[in-house]
């Protein structure tokens, strides 16, 4: 089994509020954007690690600042 290094676990809800994404929109932005993919823990539950998902979106923050 793999060791996943998880500092704080965010819900699709902590992670719609933090981005204000759309759930299409955050699964569509894993697909084409390197955004942090979820973490299953177990059958029906998955999270997202914060401060990964903080991280990106700093990054593409920082992105647009330099255009």
């Amino acid at each position: 089994m793999e060791k996943i290094n998880l500092t704080k676990a965010a819900s699709l809800r902590d992670v719609k509020e933090i981005t204000s994404f759309s759930r299409a929109t955050i699964y569509r932005k894993i697909k084409e954007s390197g955004f942090p993919k979820p973490i299953k823990i177990s059958a029906k539950r998955v999270v997202w690690d914060e401060v990964q998902v903080k991280a990106w979106l700093n990054e593409q923050v920082s992105q647009l600042q330099t255009r």
